[in-house]
């Protein structure tokens, strides 16, 4: 899978996980976007996002992904 320009996709998907705090939503997203993970457990404050283009089936798919920070209230 090759880089795309930020424009060039047929089509867009906007995703936001949600969950309590401390169940593994800042790293779902870190594996799928950078391909990485951590053990260390980092608190989101607000939100982070981070998008990620890949091909399906001949088409470019650009999934944009909210990380909500999690809260038990």
């Amino acid at each position: 899978m090759g880089s795309f320009a930020d424009e060039d996709y047929d089509e867009l998907y906007k995703v936001v996980l949600i969950g309590d705090s401390g169940v593994g939503k800042s790293n779902l997203l870190s594996q799928f976007s950078k391909n990485e993970f951590s053990h260390d457990f980092k608190s989101t404050i607000g939100v982070d996002f981070s998008n990620r283009n890949i091909e399906v089936d001949g088409k470019i798919i650009k999934a944009k992904i909210w990380d909500t920070a999690g809260q038990e209230r």
